[in-house]
């Protein structure tokens, strides 16, 4: 056990440097778009009505309590956003919810539904929060999410945190927008990328940490090494022949 007296404590706490942030991250929520999955639920009190409309979801997604969740089924039976923003709902017919979060979703479905429905309550949920993550990480690939607050040091740690040759200087992002693709570098060394817009993951986004310099060199020392060893063997091979 360590004690330390009452002025080494006051000397620590004098020497403590904290670190203050002068303003919070501001979390803009995801607005739909093109190309997205949505699974759709409707809850009521009128049961014959909701079951007819819930049959009707499950004929068009597949919904149901039992449903498969994994992403292979989920590209067949979720609701695909088409091209101009628009899903097809029983009853209520095509309905545009391009540029809509997740939540005005709902309380447009909420009160699309009322006219017909006791006491309407729809749940939907994005089902695909997927982002693809190469380069010098532990575990390349394409990575599910399962909350829509996830940060890219999130994205990181879920792929297994860098190698040690990641370049966190050049963390190229690429993501999916309304309007285009946009591709971006963030220093990750620098504590001001939290306050970037790409510092909150999106569906699709895709994240390459390039190698530092070093690895080409390291790559190139252990390919000169295994040469080396290949001549020394030759040269030990022809020394005993000509013995």
């Amino acid at each position: 056990m360590i004690v330390m007296d009452q002025g080494e404590i006051e000397d620590d706490i004098r020497d403590y440097k904290e670190l203050r942030v002068d303003r919070a991250v501001k979390y803009k929520s995801y607005t739909l778009q093109a190309h997205d999955q949505l699974v759709i639920r409707i809850n009521a009190f009128d049961g014959s009505t909701e079951e007819f409309l819930n049959r009707s979801f499950a004929s068009e997604n597949q919904f149901s309590n039992n449903i498969d969740f994994t992403p292979a089924s989920l590209y067949f039976t979720s609701y695909n956003v088409d091209e101009n923003g628009n899903i097809v709902l029983p009853i209520l017919g095509r309905m545009n919810v391009a540029g809509k979060t997740i939540n005005e979703l709902k309380e447009k479905l909420d009160e699309e539904y009322s006219p017909y429905l006791k006491f309407a309550s729809t749940t939907v949920k994005l089902a695909n929060m997927r982002i693809t993550i190469l380069g010098e990480i532990n575990t390349p690939g394409v990575h599910y999410l399962y909350n829509e607050k996830t940060t890219l040091l999130d994205a990181i740690s879920l792929a297994g945190d860098f190698t040690d040759f990641a370049n966190l200087e050049r963390v190229k992002l690429i993501r999916q927008t309304r309007s285009g693709t946009k591709t971006v570098f963030i220093n990750l060394g620098k504590p001001d990328f939290i306050y970037s817009e790409f510092y909150y993951i999106r569906p699709y986004d895709l994240i390459y940490v390039e190698p530092l310099k070093e690895k080409a060199l390291d790559s190139s020392a252990r390919s000169l090494g295994a040469v080396i060893s290949a001549i020394s063997v030759a040269a030990v091979i022809i020394n005993i022949l000509l013995r």
